[in-house]
């Protein structure tokens, strides 16, 4: 159970990224305003965890300034390209899982300005921490606004040594041979080196191997791979031989789309209170209305600013204004909540979904407090209890936090009831039989605040990935 508000920014950074909208449904398509932002082209991140400081995962959480990129970052994890806007970033790596910038904890890595710009790929990789090689960061460029792509019947391959097995770099010198014999593609690489992008037939099977420089001693043999027409990889080697075994990771150079949906749980007016949201300045809808769920959108990986407007344009103050950071091939759902006063200020949760099915003859129930109907924040915890009797499904959840993922029985009626944890006799919501298939994982968020807005629950599927495909302006 954890509190996991998107974060709002004071002041906030500037982002002005690629054009995109969403089209939403309830039972007919809601027609988005478009507006036309300033056009600047994204840097494009990818992340590489290649240090191998620890045995097991070594995970890790990484920072961009104050923004979370990942806090489940483990050897040998890769984050493909991220729309990153162009500018000068603080990047801070913490061992370990922060969902914040934690308090009194020192960073593994503090590097106070690397610098992205328009129009350019780049590849950052962690690597060291092993013998006697230092926890770094190793930035690779891996295209620029004049870089000619590889043409129709041919790819392009990068090797990458960020594998510190030795002490000193002569040490950890390597060729890369083809399996077959003959010449060296990339002779006496270091750690730390990396090779210029190799341009190679597509559609013929690519064998090599990573010998000791000079030798015949194989340290590395990967899987034999086909590069696609036009298709660009980085090959990295990684693992110490000691925390984490030598091998090689493949690192593909391209941008993946995330899911998001959007789920209007603020109670700040009577009547449909309407809100119009938008990324990076463009809106997405302008008819997102109490109660409302959009379908999954396709949305490219990368930084957002998110603005959310109280009515149907995007004109005046933003009632929230904040970053969200959506990674590739995950599903989000971003919960407006809220009242819009001190009390209960605008915010947005940003839940990453598990559409994993669970094992036969059961479902998976995750349930969200994002009813704000008490006075004080603190006279909103809950405890969610059945009405058949039994020890409570969910003890003590807050508003604006989330009951991660409870596997329930299937084909089973559920009676439940939110009780306030103040005075537990006192029930605060009576919820309708919920029945659950065989399979099912589902999504209950309870809204509402007596006032503006009757208590409710609002109940998703999250396995239902009805996208709409939407043309974002992006490389």
């Amino acid at each position: 159970m954890r509190r996991i508000v998107l974060v709002r920014i004071a002041p906030v950074m500037a982002i002005l990224l690629s054009t995109a909208w969403f089209a939403v449904t309830r039972s007919t398509a809601l027609f988005a305003q478009e507006v036309e932002p300033e056009q600047v082209i994204p840097a494009r991140v990818a992340l590489v965890h290649a240090a191998p400081f620890a045995a097991g995962n070594a995970r890790v959480s990484v920072f961009f300034d104050d923004l979370l990129i990942d806090n489940s970052f483990d050897f040998g994890d890769v984050i493909t390209y991220l729309n990153v806007p162009p500018g000068t970033y603080r990047v801070r790596i913490f061992v370990g899982s922060f969902s914040s910038i934690p308090t009194g904890v020192t960073p593994a890595l503090d590097v106070p300005a690397v610098t992205v710009e328009a129009n350019t790929d780049y590849t950052v990789a962690a690597v060291g921490g092993s013998n006697d090689f230092p926890l770094e960061l190793l930035p690779l460029v891996d295209r620029l606004p004049t870089t000619t792509p590889p043409g129709s019947a041919e790819g392009q391959v990068r090797v990458v040594h960020a594998a510190p097995f030795a002490r000193g770099l002569p040490a950890t010198a390597v060729d890369v041979v083809p399996d077959a014999g003959g010449a060296p593609i990339a002779s006496n690489v270091r750690y730390r080196d990396a090779t210029p992008f190799l341009t190679l037939p597509s559609g013929t099977p690519i064998d090599v191997e990573a010998r000791f420089a000079g030798t015949n001693v194989v340290l590395i043999d990967p899987d034999a791979f086909t590069l696609a027409p036009g298709q660009r990889l980085s090959v990295f080697a990684i693992g110490d031989g000691t925390n984490q075994p030598v091998r090689a990771l493949v690192v593909p150079a391209e941008l993946r789309n995330a899911q998001v949906r959007l789920v209007h749980a603020a109670p700040f007016a009577s009547g449909p209170a309407t809100a119009t949201v938008t990324l990076n300045d463009t809106v997405v809808t302008n008819a997102l209305t109490f109660g409302l769920i959009t379908p999954y959108s396709n949305v490219p990986a990368g930084i957002y600013r998110v603005r959310i407007f109280a009515g149907a344009s995007a004109t005046g103050t933003p009632v929230f204004d904040g970053l969200a950071v959506f990674l590739p091939q995950t599903n989000y759902t971003a919960v407006a909540i809220g009242r819009n006063t001190t009390t209960y200020p605008i915010a947005v949760l940003l839940l990453t979904d598990d559409p994993t099915r669970p094992p036969l003859g059961q479902a998976r129930l995750r349930i969200v407090h994002a009813a704000p109907f008490a006075p004080t924040v603190e006279a909103n915890q809950v405890h969610i209890v059945s009405t058949t009797g039994g020890p409570p499904l969910v003890t003590g959840l807050d508003y604006a936090e989330v009951a991660g993922y409870l596997t329930v029985p299937a084909l089973t009626p559920f009676n439940l009831r939110l009780v306030s944890a103040l005075t537990p006799g006192t029930p605060l919501l009576n919820l309708p039989p919920l029945t659950f298939a065989d399979g099912q994982v589902v999504t209950a968020i309870a809204v509402g605040d007596v006032t503006n807005q009757e208590p409710n629950l609002l109940v998703l599927e999250d396995l239902t990935l009805t996208r709409v495909f939407l043309p974002f302006a992006v490389r």
